[in-house]
This record gives structure tokens, C-alpha cells and sequence, in this order.
């Protein structure tokens, strides 16, 4: 950083090894967080390819150390998308099994198999279940007996 530093700029990027977003998020991090390390120009707090960052040369702190957090990473909410998407896939997994092997089933006892076999991957949520159920019912995996509501018949 000689003069200044631009985030488009291919020199700092490869110097630093990283990524564009991860470049961004650092900058972010060094120019509008507690500690403005650099100085951005325009003052605002979102980061563009545009935006002309500086060393501040007035930045003083007591302490030795400093701590900059890294703004958040919207993987994270992708990652969890990602899970609830493929926990619903083994709920619907697991209820189709057993019915099929039952083909009848009153609805608790339904839940309880489910959730017994889907513990050993992870901790299955009762409401997550009974959604499930009725998400296959709408796509005829399942239907409801006509006499007894809480009785399930597998729809082959």
C-alpha cells in the first residue's frame, strides 16, 4: 500500500491470495468496523470495486493487539438451507420406508419410528416430521384413512 489501494486492483489481490469477496470483507472489516485502520473514500459502509482505501496514519491504540472481526459470510445461511433441504429428503426417505413395509400406521406410531431411526444422523424435529407426512399426502405417497383421521395408509 503505497498510496492507496483499490479493491479491484489485480496487484493486492495476488499478494494477499485472495478472492475477491474475501478482499472485499476485509477491507470492509479494516475501514468501517470499531477500528478504522484504513481510511475509505467515499465514507460510507458498504465496499465497491470503486471505493479508494488509505492507510490512516492518525490510528492510535493502547492495546497491542487488535481484533478486527470479518463481516459475516452468507455461506453460512446457504449452508443451512442446504441441511433443513436434505433433512426433509431423509424424513420423506424414512416415512416412505416404513410405510411401505406397514403399510398402515396410526400417526404417533408413524412419528415415533421416524424419528427413533432418524436419530442415529441427527436430532429430527416432531413438527418437521408431521410436515412432512403432509407434504406426501399432497403428493400422494400418503393418504388418511376416510374413517379414522389419524390413521395413515400407504398410497402405492
Amino acid at each position: 500500500m503505497v498510496n492507496g489501494i483499490y479493491p479491484n486492483n489485480s496487484k493486492v489481490k495476488s499478494q494477499l491470495n485472495l478472492a475477491d469477496d474475501d478482499l472485499i470483507r476485509l477491507l470492509q472489516s479494516l475501514s468501517c468496523a470499531k477500528y478504522k485502520i484504513l481510511i475509505k473514500e467515499p465514507s460510507n459502509t458498504t465496499v465497491s470495486s470503486s471505493d479508494y482505501f488509505e492507510l490512516n496514519s492518525k490510528f492510535t491504540d493502547k492495546m497491542r493487539r487488535i481484533r478486527v472481526p470479518l463481516p459475516p459470510v452468507d455461506e453460512r445461511k446457504k449452508v443451512v438451507d442446504d441441511v433443513g433441504k436434505d433433512r426433509r429428503y431423509a424424513i420423506d426417505a424414512y416415512i416412505v420406508r416404513v410405510m411401505k413395509s406397514r403399510k398402515v400406521l396410526p400417526d404417533q406410531q408413524l412419528v415415533a419410528e421416524c424419528s427413533e431411526q432418524l436419530s442415529s444422523m441427527f436430532k429430527p424435529d416432531l413438527k418437521a416430521i408431521k410436515k412432512q407426512m403432509e407434504d406426501l399426502i399432497t403428493r400422494d405417497y400418503l393418504e388418511r384413512d376416510q374413517d379414522n383421521p389419524n390413521l395413515f395408509k400407504y398410497f402405492a
